[in-house]
């Protein structure tokens, strides 16, 4: 697996199980026996992997997290041009996904640095694969932020992108980010909740938001684990043109604006901020 040929070495950004520990490919463990140094976002973690494996890494695991990362990085760079090769990890699933690091791969392909994927378990593909929404175009968001002020307007600025949505949430958040998604999108919109993927308790949950949002309400004790949330993108409203229009048509002539919208939004399931535009078109022809 390692070049012996080139100059410098290799850095290979390594795959580790999400869930299920034998979730881990051939070539991985080949490359975590035979490498230089294992850089590892907990040392602790990864080295419960390795014994799992009877894997015996030529050299003692080095920490390599967001708080060291650039105090790191420029002799990390060092030992790579001097020939070493160096797996980089994370704690659970491919390097860099909602994990730092793309400072120290960018330093590195500047420097020439051969930089190599082992590809292997991901959150976020295995949920999106999983949930039985459309899967040709998505984009992950990763965490939301911490303050509902915040992550609202982060939902509001995405609540009109036709592709599929995925996020990582919290235990500690995910009841009231799945209320701010309902907030925004609708509670009609149809999401799928992907809890502790690949491990004992692994779970598909919901149809909807709004289904998401009653399991947790009766199920306040199972709110435990990692989260996944895949929710599909807005439809495109001129998909139903005619028909939206007829419909907002026939509520603006009995309700208010607002009123008009918000219903609309719930038969049709478009965000209320694209039939409010469309609502303002109508009012002024």
């Amino acid at each position: 697996m390692i070049n012996e040929d080139q100059m410098t070495g290799t850095l290979y950004l390594v795959s580790t199980p999400i869930g299920n520990i034998n979730d881990i490919s051939i070539r991985a463990i080949d490359i975590l026996s035979s490498v230089d140094i294992i850089l590892t976002e907990d040392t602790r973690v990864t080295s419960k992997l390795l014994k799992h494996h009877t894997v015996l890494p030529k050299s003692s695991l080095q920490s390599f997290n967001q708080i060291n990362e650039d105090r790191k990085v420029p002799n990390i760079i060092l030992s790579l041009k001097e020939g070493k090769d160096i797996a980089l990890v994370s704690d659970a699933g491919t390097p860099l996904i909602s994990d730092p690091g793309y400072k120290f791969i960018k330093h590195a392909r500047e420097s020439n640095i051969k930089v190599e994927p082992v590809p292997g378990c991901c959150a976020l593909i295995a949920a999106i694969t999983s949930s039985g929404l459309p899967s040709d175009r998505f984009s992950f968001h990763g965490f939301l932020p911490r303050s509902a002020t915040k992550r609202i307007n982060e939902l509001k600025k995405i609540s009109d992108k036709e592709e599929t949505l995925i996020f990582y949430e919290s235990v500690h958040r995910i009841q009231s980010a799945i209320e701010d998604m309902i907030s925004v999108f609708g509670g009609n919109r149809p999401a799928v909740l992907c809890k502790e993927i690949t491990k004992i308790h692994e779970s598909f949950i919901g149809e909807t938001l709004s289904d998401i949002s009653i399991f947790f309400k009766k199920n306040e004790d199972k709110i435990k684990g990692e989260f996944t949330v895949v929710v599909q993108g807005s439809s495109a409203i001129e998909d139903i043109g005619e028909e939206l229009d007829r419909v907002l048509r026939i509520l603006m002539g009995e309700l208010s604006l607002k009123k008009a919208v918000e219903i609309a939004s719930k038969i049709t399931k478009h965000s209320k901020s694209k039939i409010y535009d469309r609502a303002l078109k109508i009012k002024n022809q």
